[in-house]
């Protein structure tokens, strides 16, 4: 997986997409996906995951703000 790949992973899970769907955008397998998830705290329903990373995202600009 190259860092390309990796980034818009995590972009696509960022818009609620799921195992599948990043698969396909990036050209790798579903399971080297979720593997790529569940190593990076991704895992879970793609709507689920874009919350949690959207409130770590706002939890980390506060702190960097404090």
């Amino acid at each position: 997986m190259t860092k390309e790949q990796a980034e818009r992973i995590r972009e696509l899970r960022m818009q609620g997409k799921g195992y599948k769907a990043a698969a396909s955008a990036v050209g790798l397998s579903r399971d080297i996906v979720r593997n790529y998830c569940k190593a990076n705290g991704m895992e879970g329903y793609g709507e689920a995951v874009k919350l949690n990373l959207q409130r770590e995202m706002a939890e980390d600009t506060a702190m960097s703000d404090a």
